[in-house]
C-alpha cells in the first residue's frame, strides 16, 4: 500500500472527460464510445505498468460517467498498488452531506476507500473551511479515506489548515510555465517545508502553452530532440521536484509523457526557463481571486484566460 510521497510517480493520471463522448458540456446523460473507451483503458494501463500510480477522479467529469469507467480500470490492477484521490463537489452544505458523496463515488468505482479525499475548490462548501476540513477529517476515522488533500487553496488557506491540525497529504494546484504565481508568493515552498506534495494540474494548459511556439521552446525541443511538452513535463517533475497531471488518452501519448524523464538539460537551459516569465499572465495575476469567493476569476481558471 502506497503511504509515502517518495513512492508516488512524479506524473500523475489525469482522468477528465475519460469514458465518455466528448460534448461542450457534460451531463448526466453523457454516452460512452467503446472504442474511445479501449483506446484509454489501453492508456491507462500503459500508464500503470510503466509506474504511474496516482489517479485524480470527481464526479463532474462527464456526470459520474468517468468513475464508471474507472471502475473497469480498477478492477484490473492490485488495489495496494495505485493512489486513488477523488474529490467533493458542489454543495457540501451540511457535515453529513460529506459522507453521502463518498459514498457516492466509492459505489460508482466499485472501492472501499480512496487513498486521498479532496475539497476540489474552497466555494465548493458553504461551511467554514477549516469546519470542512475537520468534518472530513471523520472519513478518514471511519477508513473511508486514508488521508486528506486539498485543491485550489490559496498560500493563507493552507497556512489556516495545518496550523489548526489538518494535515495535508498533497494538494492539487495550478502551475505552469506561464503561470507561476505560486512560485512568486512562496506557495510551493510553503508546501515543501510542510511536507505537501504539489501536483501540478494543466502543466501543459491542454498543449496550448505549446502552440505558442515561444522562441526559448522551440530551441531547446529542437536542441534535446524532445518535444516541447516534453521540455515542459521535465522541468516540473526532475527540476522543480513537483508532479505533473496529465491526462493521456493514448498508449503513444504516455509513452511520449514518460520519455520526458529521459532528457539531461542543462543548469543553464532550466535557469531560462525558470527566468521565463508570460506579459499576458503577469499582467492578470493580481486580479486573481485567491480565495475564491466569487469577486472575480478563481486560480483554477487562471490557465484558460488566454488561448
Amino acid at each position: 500500500m502506497i503511504s509515502n510521497q517518495s513512492e508516488i510517480h512524479h506524473i500523475a493520471i489525469g482522468t477528465f472527460g475519460l469514458g465518455a463522448e466528448r460534448k461542450e458540456e457534460w451531463t448526466e446523460k453523457s454516452t460512452s464510445d467503446s472504442g474511445t473507451n479501449n483506446d484509454e483503458l489501453n492508456a491507462l494501463m500503459t500508464a500503470f505498468t510503466a509506474g504511474q500510480n496516482y489517479i485524480e477522479t470527481s464526479f463532474i467529469y462527464a456526470g459520474g460517467e468517468t468513475m464508471k469507467f474507472l471502475a473497469t480500470f480498477f478492477q484490473q490492477i492490485p488495489r495496494e498498488e495505485i493512489f486513488i484521490t477523488t474529490k467533493l463537489e458542489k454543495f457540501i452544505e451540511r457535515e453529513e452531506d460529506i459522507e453521502i458523496q463518498l459514498d457516492k463515488y466509492l459505489d460508482l468505482m466499485w472501492l472501499t476507500y480512496v487513498d486521498a479525499l479532496i475539497l476540489h475548490a474552497p466555494s465548493i462548501s458553504k461551511l467554514p473551511l477549516l469546519e470542512t476540513y475537520q468534518a472530513m477529517r471523520s472519513m478518514v476515522e471511519k477508513g473511508k479515506a486514508r488521508h486528506l488533500s486539498a485543491s485550489n487553496l490559496s498560500l493563507e488557506q493552507v497556512k489556516n489548515l495545518t496550523e489548526n491540525g489538518i494535515k495535508l497529504f498533497s494538494i492539487e494546484t495550478l502551475y505552469n510555465l506561464e503561470c507561476k504565481i505560486h512560485e512568486d508568493t512562496g506557495f510551493l515552498k510553503y508546501c515543501k517545508d510542510h511536507n505537501i506534495m504539489v501536483v501540478c494540474y494543466q502543466p501543459l494548459r491542454r498543449n496550448r502553452t505549446a502552440k505558442r511556439n515561444y522562441p526559448l521552446l522551440v530551441e531547446l525541443a529542437e536542441k534535446y530532440n524532445k518535444t516541447q511538452n516534453q521540455i515542459l513535463i521535465h522541468r516540473i517533475t526532475k527540476h522543480k521536484k513537483l508532479h505533473a497531471l496529465i491526462k493521456a488518452s493514448t498508449p503513444e501519448h504516455v509513452k511520449e509523457n514518460i520519455a520526458s524523464l529521459d532528457v539531461e538539460i542543462d543548469e543553464q537551459d532550466l535557469k531560462r526557463l525558470d527566468d521565463f516569465r508570460s506579459i499576458e499572465f503577469d499582467a492578470i495575476a493580481d486580479q486573481i481571486d485567491r480565495e475564491d469567493t466569487g469577486k472575480s476569476f478563481p486560480i483554477y481558471k487562471y490557465a484558460n484566460q488566454f488561448d
